[in-house]
């Protein structure tokens, strides 16, 4: 160590101008007579130590703990000994009687020397948006459920963005991505990653990758490039590192209540939002709101709607004009069977096409084994064999209003079955449950014809009444009277010029 300079000056003036002797001074303030003289001489003297402090016992239990530290390396990295199980095996096992803290050092010392040192990295705005996993739990609809939660970095602004679903497929990850680019307002120049198996295929040598097929389909239908950590080398995407707890700890704790997905996600999406205000950029006075719009002005353009994102497979229509995606069938027109589709697999519905039209959509089904009709796809077929209509699949998950009406129709005769079928093709144009209204005014009216069933939907629709009840007035002489309504001919009118299907 280095003496103080204002007890330098007064050993000095002391020895000048009180004449102490040097052996008073070495004697009052504690140092040595030579050291005393180098002071009074003008020099200054810095402390150093010859030699390192002897600890004999760290001494004797440093080859054991160089030894068990070389074996650790070898093996998982999560069953590596600790420096307390270190210490309770020489105990134990050694006869040790050394500290705690004494091991503790002796491995901390070992532990940094192997460890690697990093160069801090100077990220250019829009260069780069980091991508990572997280876990936690939340409550839905009184539930407690595990969700996987996408979170998106920023590098330049360390603006954040957090994304929650129930599975971690691939249909997810392109969702929650689709999500950040429109939370931002553009897409990075390229999305760093670890090498999660739904985006990577296989991993060669160095920084090459295979990709999935569907992510590098997804990656180039964006526009973006995709850059991937070293093998178990997470910190290298360090900034979303910490994202993840960061987001755990202060939005999901203590654990939130919601009805659905949905509600979740609006409120982190909102969260995220109001950070730009109030979190400030590491190093920085500015907030992460002020680097975001230099960095947004880097961002690749996004197009005017983003396309839809998912999986893409090839499905081969069967006999019954069903596609099997993933283990569930899903309907399409009966004009499309024995033949090659295209299939969207979202994170919500399933989407058919060929040639680029889309000829069927559908709520996503994850129960194996499920058939999922629209009936609107057997129409033809029905018109062919309208007695089918009565025990055919297509419509076992209509209203039961659906089956009661077809069966009074059916057993007034053939021209009424036929009415049934066009009755059936309304669903083209109009929701299931109107029609169940028109078809349940339909049987109090005793009509199954169409013509009537489509007046009565029509008149629902313009919300016009179907019809009024009679008002009972009681006269002063206490005889009760009805009162006839008044007749609006021009509804009646407009029901004629309608256009009969």
């Amino acid at each position: 160590m280095v003496v103080e300079m204002n007890r330098i000056e007064l050993i000095k003036k002391l020895y000048e101008d009180e004449k102490w002797s040097i052996s008073e001074l070495s004697r009052r303030f504690g140092h040595d007579r030579k050291t005393i003289r180098k002071y009074v001489e003008g020099a200054n003297v810095k402390y150093s130590r010859d030699e390192d402090w002897k600890n004999p016992v760290k001494d004797q239990i440093m080859p054991l703990i160089e030894k068990w530290y070389a074996e650790d390396l070898k093996g998982p990295r999560k069953q590596r000994r600790t420096a307390k199980r270190m210490y309770d095996l020489l105990k134990s096992e050694y006869g040790f009687s050394c500290g705690y803290s004494t091991v503790k050092t002796a491995l901390a010392g070992l532990r940094g020397s192997n460890r690697e040192v990093f160069v801090p990295r100077n990220h250019k705005p829009g260069e780069y948006l980091e991508f990572d996993f997280g876990y936690a739990k939340i409550r839905i609809n009184g539930v407690l459920t595990q969700v996987a939660m996408h979170c998106f970095q920023l590098t330049y602004s360390n603006d954040i963005f957090v994304y929650c679903s129930i599975r971690e497929t691939q249909e997810e990850i392109f969702e929650s991505h689709k999500r950040a680019f429109m939370h931002f307002g553009g897409i990075t120049k390229a999305v760093r990653y670890d090498n999660l198996r739904q985006v990577v295929k296989k991993v060669l040598q160095g920084s090459r990758r295979e990709e999935q097929a569907a992510f590098r389909t997804f990656r180039e239908q964006m526009g973006f490039e995709a850059e991937f950590c070293e093998v178990r080398k997470g910190w290298q995407k360090g900034d979303v590192e910490g994202c993840v707890g960061y987001a755990r700890r202060n939005y999901l704790s203590p654990i939130p209540e919601v009805k659905d997905l949905d509600e979740l996600n609006e409120g982190f999406k909102e969260w995220c939002l109001s950070l730009r205000k109030t979190r400030i950029v590491f190093g920085t006075q500015e907030t992460v709101g002020a680097f975001f719009q230099m960095e947004q002005v880097e961002f690749l353009e996004l197009a005017g709607s983003l396309p839809e994102v998912g999986k893409r497979r090839i499905g081969t229509v069967n006999h019954y004009a069903l596609v099997c995606v993933e283990k569930v069938y899903y309907s399409v027109p009966t004009e499309h069977a024995y033949k090659k589709v295209d299939v969207l697999i979202t994170t919500k519905e399933v989407v058919i096409s060929t040639k680029e039209k889309e000829i069927a959509r559908h709520k996503r089904c994850f129960e194996k084994g499920r058939q999922i009709f629209d009936p609107v796809h057997y129409l033809p077929l029905f018109i062919k064999k309208p007695y089918a209509i009565l025990n055919s699949k297509p419509l076992i998950e209509l209203p039961r209003t659906f089956h009661l009406f077809f069966e009074r129709a059916y057993q007034k005769g053939y021209a009424t079955v036929q009415d049934c079928v066009q009755v059936l093709s309304l669903l083209k144009a109009n929701s299931v449950n109107d029609l169940v209204v028109a078809l349940e005014l339909a049987m109090t009216y005793q009509t199954y014809y169409f013509d009537g069933v489509k007046n009565i939907l029509t008149q629902l629709k313009s919300g016009n009444e179907v019809h009024k009840k009679l008002s009972r007035i009681e006269d002063p002489d206490g005889k009760l009277r009805a009162e006839i309504p008044q007749v609006d001919l021009t509804r009646y009118d407009k029901l004629i010029s309608e256009e009969i299907l």
